[in-house]
């Protein structure tokens, strides 16, 4: 019989400065931009610490007891979540109703273990996503370990029916692994939304498998002969520091990530794991602090609490010090009190030995006098739990919702109205002839110069609110403009108006809203071409984490590029939240004038210098 493991004070460190990055990444601190990857890092470790516990029983007994490593996987899973739920529910019903009919909707995919899942295929409306994001997001990466602890149990104890198990074991964990990386990199499309390849359990399974063939690797203690422990711990000290590099570095959008950036973050876990493993290891002594270890013991309920408190007091974005002070205090008190009331009682048996207890037939004193305190106890935490409960129900059944945008109705039937417009526009320039006006006047005015010139404006769901007064101001111009649109359709875009044969005196970009931009400028500007005018308009969309590296792109662009203009939307509306509807994103009656009149001024520039140059040659 096999020895049992040995606890490994190593990964308690790797726990906490994951969970740590997670947080600061929330809190968005300077130096966490790619502090989200600690997430990819409990996915490895979740791999590896499950699959080294299963393996001894299946070396043993030939098989899993599915029933029993369930209920320990619920057991430490779903108490923690439910009363987070719960007790968020409730607050959020009385302090903030977008947060609580968000946390309603996904409520359900939470508990079972569903929510990666749900947010792929959630046909919810565009606007009603709007603003600030589900209290309830970050549960996306329990629910794909849960999915886990069901299949990946399965598949050893299929494979453990052949010979040469442990081969077998370690060759299709791999052989999964490279599966679920390749999918990732094969459904990734940087011109689209990129949820279905960051959520999916299919496409971020590598993480987890990295981990189990890691401890399908290490089983015995073989290993520990052939790989001196000094070159362990050169090895892990450089795939520390790569992680920390990553996470500090990284951003959450870039394209790098999928196309195998989370891969290496993987491998790199799974390098300072396997250094960690040696008993002798310096790199697991540095990692083994009593203030690491803290934090690791309570690394779940940080999890789990973090981000629907940030969410609560800041609504995601970024606060003053003293907010994220609060923030972070709260998340520890009601993380330590969850880790002392909830996850170790629950975790170590305590409400099967109460039901016991309270089952059992005292023959003394003292066991009467201790059932009976069990009894109270019981009571207590029944009728708290059945409390909460309640309360629950009746907030889900009776609160009123309420959407970050209150004129959805109004927003879409405006998308429905612009998409008509657009259409006339095109059929237009299918029957219309060319003609040329050979007999100009100078100078014009800036109404004439408005009414006279021809801009194509492609946009997003921001300037798609804009569409009438953009139509009031520039009457002979093209305003596509369309929900969830992304940067890289608008080279489609373009190309359709050509060949229907627009040839018009100037481009409008304005799709830095709802991702990052990638390589669409660059390659916009050269299907243009030089001669044509070039305007591109900042985002100004607060909870988005690519907001200030899109703004950032726009700037050096427009100033290395000739005739390429800027239209600074986000300096022009900074402090002016009139401009704004719920979202802080989309555009209040008020805004859309704002908006309009900061391309005006751009455009007018451009042109009005043109007009006073050809007037005077």
């Amino acid at each position: 019989m096999k020895k049992e493991k040995k606890y490994i004070a190593g990964i308690d460190g790797l726990r906490a400065i994951a969970v740590l990055m997670v947080f600061a990444y929330h809190l968005k601190l300077p130096f966490a931009n790619g502090g989200f990857l600690g997430v990819t890092v409990f996915l490895v470790l979740s791999g590896f610490l499950i699959t080294r516990s299963l393996l001894p029983e299946i070396e043993k007994t030939n098989t899993i007891n599915l029933k029993n490593f369930w209920i320990r996987r619920i057991r430490r899973l779903l108490p923690a979540i439910l009363t987070m739920a719960m007790f968020f529910i409730l607050i959020s019903a009385v302090f903030n109703r977008v947060l609580f009919t968000k946390a309603c909707s996904d409520l359900l995919s939470v508990i079972f273990g569903y929510n990666n899942w749900w947010q792929i295929f959630n046909n919810v409306s565009y606007f009603e996503n709007a603003g600030v994001p589900s209290p309830f997001t970050h549960c996306w990466s329990l629910a794909v370990e849960t999915q886990f602890y069901i299949l990946y149990p399965l598949l050893l104890i299929f494979l453990a029916r052949f010979k040469n198990e442990k081969n077998l074991f370690i060759r299709v964990t791999v052989a999964l692994a490279i599966i679920s990386a390749a999918l990732m990199w094969i459904l990734f499309d940087p011109s689209k939304d990129p949820s279905r390849v960051y959520y999916g359990t299919d496409t971020r399974a590598f993480s987890l498998l990295f981990g189990s063939a890691l401890a399908i690797l290490t089983q015995t203690d073989q290993w520990k002969k052939r790989i001196p422990a000094v070159l362990l711990d050169v090895i892990g000290a450089f795939s520390l520091i790569g992680l920390f590099y990553m996470m500090i570095k990284v951003e959450g959008h870039s394209s790098f990530l999928y196309r195998g950036g989370q891969v290496l973050v993987s491998l790199l876990t799974v390098l300072v794991i396997f250094a960690v493993l040696n008993e002798d290891s310096i790199l697991g002594k540095i990692l083994s602090p009593y203030p690491l270890k803290w934090v690791a013991d309570r690394s779940y309920g940080i999890y789990l609490w973090h981000y629907p408190i940030i969410l609560l007091f800041s609504n995601g974005k970024k606060s003053a010090w003293w907010i994220m002070l609060i923030e972070i205090l709260l998340t520890t008190i009601i993380s330590v009190l969850s880790y002392y009331y909830i996850e170790i009682p629950i975790r170590r048996g305590a409400i099967i030995r109460s039901i016991r207890i309270i089952n059992s037939s005292p023959e003394t004193q003292r066991q009467r006098r201790k059932r009976n305190r069990v009894v109270k106890k019981s009571i207590k935490a029944v009728c708290a739990t059945a409390v909460l409960g309640l309360g629950v129900i009746l907030c889900v059944a009776f609160v009123p919702r309420e959407n970050t945008l209150n004129n959805i109705e109004e927003l879409e039937k405006q998308a429905q109205n612009a998409s008509a417009i657009t259409d006339q526009k095109i059929q237009q320039l299918k029957n219309e002839e060319s003609e040329e006006n050979s007999s100009k006047e100078y100078p014009k005015t800036d109404e004439e110069i408005l009414e006279s010139i021809d801009i194509l404006l492609v946009g997003d769901s921001v300037a798609l609110g804009a569409t009438d007064e953009f139509y009031n101001v520039f009457p002979k111009s093209i305003s596509d403009a369309a929900v969830s649109r992304y940067s890289d359709e608008s080279f489609g875009i373009y190309t359709s108006y050509v060949e229907n044969g627009w040839d018009g005196d100037g481009v409008i970009f304005a799709l830095s809203t709802n991702g990052l931009l990638y390589d669409s400028l660059g390659t916009l500007r050269e299907m243009i071409g030089p001669e044509m005018p070039f305007f591109i308009v900042t985002a100004r969309a607060p909870y988005v984490t690519w907001e200030e590296s899109n703004n950032k792109e726009i700037y050096e662009f427009v100033e290395s590029t000739d005739n390429t203009y800027l239209v600074d939307w986000y300096k022009a509306s900074e402090g002016h939240s009139e401009y704004f509807v719920e979202d802080e994103t989309h555009l209040s009656s008020e805004g859309t004038k704002a908006y309009i009149d900061c391309i005006k001024e751009a455009v007018l520039q451009v042109y009005k210098h043109q007009e006073t140059v050809s007037a005077n040659e």
